[in-house]
C-alpha cells in the first residue's frame, strides 16, 4: 500500500508539471478569434467590394443603354428628363436622367430660357442603388444636337416654361399663341405649339419677329394671381429666343364653411367679400352662398383669409383709409374677461388634389321680428342693410374705411351673419334701425349703448 501510494504520489508530481494551463488556454483562444475575426472580415470586404463592383457595372451599362437610345430618337425635344427604378438580378436601381438646353448665350435651364438660340441639349443620367455606401453614384453625360435646323437668323423663338407651387415643372398645360392687337409684324403660327412636357416646357420656333400672346390653360388650371388662363405678351426679335415663365398648376378647390362657429344656419350678404393672402398677395372672392367653393392657387403655405374688406395701414397714406376689423390679429388689445387677443385664420397647405374644407367664422346675430310692411323689394321681401361703424371701444381696432353689406329675407326672425367689427343693422328704406339686446347674438360680442352691435373675434378658433 505504501507503494502504490508513492506510485500515485510521484504521478501527481509529475502530471502537475504537463499539459495547458487555464491562462494558457485563454490566451489561445484570445490569438485565435483575433485572427478569425480578421480573416472573416477580409473574406466580407472582399465579397462587399465584388458585389459593388458588379453592381457599378450594372449600372454603367443601365447609363449606357439610356444614353444610346436618347441619342436614337429623331426629335431631340421629345428627350426629357425623367426618373424610374428597373431590378436587376435582387438589386433595385434608380436612374435619373436630367435634360437641359445648352443656348448659345451659355445658359444651360432646363428649357432653354436664356435670350439665346437653343444649340444642343445635354443630357445627364445617374444611378444609384441600395448598399452604396459613401461611393458616389454612376454619372454619365452625352450632348444631343438636332437633327434639323431649328434656328433662322431672320426668325425668332418662344420659349415657354410652366413652374408649378413645388418648384417642378407641370407637364400638359395647353399653350396658345397668337399675334397681338398691336402685332408690329406678326403672324399666325402656321403650327401650335405642344402642350408643355415633363419639364414644363414647350416651344415656338422660327417665329416671325413681332408682338405676341402667349396663353396658359389646363383644366382647373390657376397662376399664382388667381388667373385660370393667365397670358403674357412676348416681344419676338430675329435671331434670339423669348423666354416667357409662368407659374402655373392645378388649383386647389377650397370648400368654404362660412359662420362655422355657429351650429345653426345664417344668412350672407348679398356682397360678401372674403380675403385669401399668400406671399403673392391677396385674392378677394365674393358669394352670397353660406356653402361655396373657391379655387385657388396651391401654395405650400397656405393662406391666411378673412370675410370683410380689410384695408391694412399703407405707410406714408395722406389719409386713413384703412379697416382692420376684419383680420382677427389686428385685435391685440386683450379682452378684458378673457384675456384672449385675436388669432389668425389659416388653410392648410394647398393641394391640387382633394377639396379640403375651409371654416371661416364669422359673428351672428338674430334679429328681432320684421313686418311685412317693411318689404320694399320684389316678392315682399326685407331689405336689411349692415353698415360698419369706426369705434375703437371694446378693442375694436377700427374701420375708417367703412363696410356695408345687404341682405334681403321674408317677415320673421332672421339670422344674419357678418364679419367682425361694429355694426348697425337698419331695414327697409335704411331709415329704421333695429334695436337689438345682448340675446340677439350667438357669437362672442357686445351689444353697445349706441345700438350697434360689435363682433369680437378674439378667442375664436375655425
Amino acid at each position: 500500500m505504501k507503494r502504490i501510494r508513492q506510485i500515485i504520489g510521484s504521478d501527481r508530481s509529475t502530471s502537475s508539471d504537463s499539459g495547458f494551463t487555464l491562462v494558457e488556454v485563454i490566451i489561445a483562444m484570445v490569438v485565435f478569434s483575433i485572427i478569425a475575426v480578421s480573416v472573416a472580415a477580409a473574406i466580407t470586404n472582399s465579397l462587399v467590394i465584388s458585389q459593388d463592383s458588379r453592381s457599378r457595372t450594372v449600372a454603367l451599362n443601365l447609363a449606357s443603354q439610356d444614353l444610346d437610345q436618347a441619342r436614337a430618337v429623331a426629335d431631340v425635344f421629345a428627350v426629357v428628363s425623367k426618373t424610374w427604378t428597373t431590378t436587376v438580378q435582387g438589386t433595385t436601381f434608380t436612374i435619373n436622367r436630367s435634360v437641359e438646353w445648352q443656348s448659345s448665350d451659355t445658359t444651360t435651364t432646363a428649357c432653354g430660357t436664356g435670350t439665346g438660340t437653343l444649340q444642343y441639349k445635354i443630357v445627364r443620367d445617374t444611378v444609384t442603388y441600395p448598399g452604396a455606401g459613401t461611393t458616389n453614384p454612376v454619372v454619365t453625360t452625352t450632348t444631343l444636337a438636332p437633327n434639323s435646323r431649328i434656328n433662322d437668323p431672320t426668325l425668332g423663338s418662344i420659349v415657354v416654361f410652366v413652374t408649378g407651387a413645388s418648384g417642378a415643372g407641370v407637364a400638359g398645360v395647353t399653350v396658345s399663341i397668337a399675334p397681338t392687337s398691336t402685332p408690329n409684324g406678326a403672324v399666325a403660327l402656321a403650327t401650335a405649339p405642344a402642350v408643355t412636357d415633363s419639364n414644363g416646357c414647350s416651344y415656338a420656333l422660327k417665329v416671325t419677329p413681332g408682338n405676341y400672346n402667349v396663353t396658359l390653360s389646363m383644366t382647373n388650371g390657376v397662376d399664382s394671381s388667381q388667373v385660370a388662363s393667365p397670358s403674357k405678351i412676348a416681344v419676338v426679335t430675329a435671331g434670339t429666343s423669348s423666354p416667357e415663365p409662368f407659374l402655373y398648376d392645378t388649383s386647389a378647390q377650397l370648400q368654404l364653411q362660412y359662420a362655422s362657429n355657429y351650429s345653426g344656419s345664417a344668412l350672407l350678404p348679398t356682397n360678401l367679400a372674403t380675403s385669401f393672402t399668400s406671399t403673392s398677395g391677396t385674392y378677394t372672392s365674393t358669394t352670397a352662398s353660406s356653402t361655396s367653393s373657391v379655387n385657388l392657387f396651391p401654395f405650400t403655405g397656405g393662406y391666411h383669409y378673412e370675410t370683410g374688406a380689410y384695408s391694412p395701414v399703407v405707410p406714408g397714406a395722406t389719409t386713413d383709409k384703412t379697416c382692420l376689423d376684419p383680420d382677427p390679429t389686428e385685435w391685440t388689445t386683450p379682452n378684458t374677461k378673457t384675456q384672449a387677443v385675436g388669432s389668425s385664420f389659416v388653410t392648410a397647405a394647398a393641394s391640387g388634389t382633394g377639396n379640403p374644407t375651409v371654416k371661416i367664422p364669422m359673428g351672428v346675430v338674430t334679429l328681432p321680428a320684421l313686418a311685412n310692411t317693411l318689404g320694399v323689394l320684389t316678392g315682399g321681401l326685407i331689405p336689411i342693410y349692415a353698415t360698419s361703424v369706426s369705434s375703437t371701444a371694446n378693442g375694436d381696432p377700427g374701420c375708417t374705411a367703412g363696410m356695408s353689406y345687404t341682405f334681403s329675407t321674408a317677415a320673421g326672425t332672421p339670422t344674419l351673419a357678418l364679419p367682425f367689427g361694429t355694426w348697425k343693422i337698419t331695414v327697409g328704406t335704411k331709415s329704421t334701425a333695429v334695436t337689438l339686446t345682448a340675446s340677439n347674438l350667438k357669437t362672442a360680442g357686445y351689444v353697445n349703448s349706441d345700438g350697434t352691435i360689435t363682433f369680437d373675434p378674439r378667442g375664436v378658433t375655425p
